[in-house]
C-alpha cells in the first residue's frame, strides 16, 4: 500500500509541475526517474518492460532500463512522428498549409449570421486539423482566417472564438501522434486502428457535437444578450492582429497556386490508397507513415522546383523538414519516452498489478477501470491544457492491463485518447484558448464557458460509442 501511495503521489507531483507551466516532459521525465531509484532503493527492480542484461547493481539496472526505453520509443513510433513534424515544418515554411486553410474557409463567408454557420465553421475547422495537426498552430492560422470571415458573415465573436478553439480535437486521422502510438500499443496498423476502431466511436461524436455546439453558442449569446453586458460583444468584434508568422504565411499563401492547398494531404491520401489497394489485394503492402511522407516530400520538393523556376532553393528548403524533425524530438517524441519512463516507475511501486487485481476477468470490472481512467485523464487535461501528457502518461498501461484482464486495449485507448483531446479544449490555461481569448480581448474563462459544454458532448459520446462499437 505504501509504494501504491508513492506512486500516486507521483502522479499529483506531474499535475502540480505541468499546471504551474514546467515543462510537460522534463516534469514527466524527472518523477518517472525518481520513481525508478526509488525501486531500486527498495528492492522492487522489475526487467519485464525492457530487455536489458542485469549487471548485479539495481541502480545502474534502473539506468539500462532507461537507455533501453529511449531506444525503443526513438525508433519505431518516435521516428514516424519526427518524420511527420518534419513534413508538416516544410509544408508550413513554403504556405502550403496557410493555403489549405483560405480554400476551405472561403465558402463559408456566403452565410449571413445563421447559427447554421456553427456547425459547419466546426466541420471545416475538424477537416482543417488533418492539415495542421497542432492544436496552438491551426488556432493561429484560423485566427487570421476564419474568424475575421465568420464575424462578418453574423456570427459573436465569442462563437466563432469556441469553433476555433474545439476545431482541433478528436478527427480519426492516420497522422495524429497519440493514435500512431495507440496502434503499436494496440499492437495493430494505424489504418486499422484508426479507421477500425477510433473512428467509431469518434465520428459520431464529431457529429453530435457540431449541433451541441450550435445549441450552446445560440444560448450563449442568448443569456449574453439578456444580461446586457457593460463591455457590449460589438466592441470585441475587431481581433487583434494575429501573430507575424501568420501574417506572413497567409501572404505566401495568396500568391501559391490553388491546387497547394492539396499538398498536405498527400500523406493522408497515400496511407489511405494504400490500404483501400491492400485489402482490395492489388499491392501485397500496406504502407507506413514514414515512406509515404517521403514520397509526399519529394514529390512537393519538385513542384516546388518547378514553380519556383530554381532547384537550388526548392533542396535548400527541405532543410526546414529537417528543423521540423527536431520539434517532434524535443516535443510529442520527448513525451512519449519521458511518459513510458513514468510508467515503468509506476509499474515498479505495484500500481498496475493492483488495478489488474481489481478488473480481474469480469466485464464490469474492466468497465470500472476503463472509467477510472477517462476521468482522470479528462481532469488532468483541463488541469493543465494539454491532451498529449494525460494520454501519453496514461496510455502506456493499457497493454500491461489488457495481458492481465478483460480490457480491451483499442477500446481503452480510444476513450482516454478521445477525452484527453476533447477536455484539453475546456481549460483557460490552454494554448488554443488563450490565443483566441487573446486575439478577442477576452478572459480565458469566457472562451471556456463557450466550450465546455460541447467538449463534455464530446467525450461523454465518444467514451460511450468505445463501449459499443470498438
Amino acid at each position: 500500500m505504501l509504494y501504491i501511495l508513492i506512486a500516486v503521489l507521483a502522479i499529483i507531483a506531474v499535475g502540480y509541475f505541468i499546471y504551474k507551466r514546467v515543462h510537460a516532459a522534463s516534469a514527466i521525465f524527472a518523477v518517472g526517474v525518481l520513481l525508478l531509484m526509488i525501486a531500486a532503493a527498495t528492492g522492487r527492480v522489475d526487467y519485464t518492460a525492457a530487455k536489458i542484461e542485469p549487471s548485479g547493481n539495481a541502480f545502474y539496472d534502473e539506468l539500462l532500463v532507461i537507455e533501453s526505453l529511449f531506444k525503443s520509443r526513438f525508433s519505431g513510433t518516435g521516428m514516424a512522428i519526427m518524420v511527420l513534424f518534419g513534413f508538416v515544418g516544410y509544408m508550413r515554411h513554403i504556405g502550403a498549409d496557410a493555403k489549405t486553410v483560405v480554400v476551405l474557409s472561403r465558402p463559408l463567408q456566403r452565410f449571413h449570421g445563421s447559427y447554421w454557420l456553427v456547425p459547419l465553421g466546426f466541420v471545416v475547422g475538424t477537416l482543417l486539423s488533418l492539415v495542421v495537426p497542432s492544436a496552438s498552430a491551426l488556432s493561429l492560422l484560423l485566427v487570421a482566417t476564419l474568424l475575421p470571415a465568420l464575424i462578418a458573415a453574423g456570427l459573436s465573436p465569442l462563437t466563432v472564438g469556441a469553433i476555433i478553439v474545439t476545431a482541433s480535437t478528436i478527427v480519426p486521422t492516420p497522422l495524429e501522434a497519440g493514435l500512431i502510438q495507440g496502434a503499436d500499443l494496440a499492437g495493430m496498423s494505424v489504418t486499422e486502428f484508426v479507421f477500425g476502431s477510433v473512428a467509431k466511436a469518434t465520428i459520431p461524436a464529431l457529429v453530435v457535437t457540431a449541433f451541441v455546439h450550435m445549441w450552446w453558442q445560440w444560448r450563449c449569446d442568448k443569456k449574453d444578450a439578456e444580461r446586457a453586458l457593460e463591455a457590449p460583444l460589438d466592441d470585441a468584434t475587431t481581433p487583434a492582429n494575429p501573430d507575424d508568422r501568420v501574417a506572413d504565411a497567409m501572404r505566401r499563401a495568396e500568391g501559391l497556386p490553388g491546387f497547394y492547398a492539396l499538398l498536405p494531404l498527400l500523406p493522408l491520401v497515400l496511407i489511405i490508397a494504400s490500404a483501400i489497394l491492400n485489402r482490395a489485394g492489388v499491392v501485397s503492402f500496406e504502407a507506413d507513415i514514414l515512406p509515404v511522407t517521403v514520397v509526399s516530400l519529394m514529390v512537393t520538393m519538385i513542384i516546388e522546383a518547378v514553380r519556383r523556376r530554381t532547384i537550388n532553393d526548392a533542396v535548400e528548403d527541405l532543410n526546414h523538414f529537417f528543423r521540423g524533425l527536431g520539434e517532434g524530438a524535443g516535443g510529442v517524441v520527448a513525451l512519449i519516452v519521458a511518459a513510458a519512463i513514468l510508467v515503468e516507475g509506476i509499474t515498479q511501486m505495484g500500481v498496475i498489478d493492483a488495478l489488474t487485481s481489481l478488473a480481474g476477468e469480469s466485464s464490469g470490472g474492466a468497465a470500472i477501470i476503463v472509467l477510472i481512467f477517462v476521468v482522470a485523464t479528462g481532469l488532468m487535461a483541463m488541469l493543465t491544457g494539454s491532451g498529449v501528457a494525460p494520454y501519453f502518461a496514461f496510455s502506456e498501461m493499457v497493454p500491461g492491463l489488457a495481458e492481465s484482464s478483460s480490457i480491451h486495449a483499442p477500446q481503452m485507448l480510444t476513450s482516454i485518447w478521445a477525452t484527453s483531446n476533447t477536455m484539453r479544449q475546456a481549460s483557460p490555461v490552454n494554448a488554443a484558448v488563450l490565443i483566441v481569448a487573446g486575439a478577442l480581448d477576452v478572459n480565458p474563462v469566457e472562451i471556456v464557458r463557450r466550450t465546455i459544454v460541447p467538449m463534455a458532448a464530446a467525450t461523454v459520446v465518444s467514451v460511450v460509442c468505445a463501449f459499443l462499437f470498438v
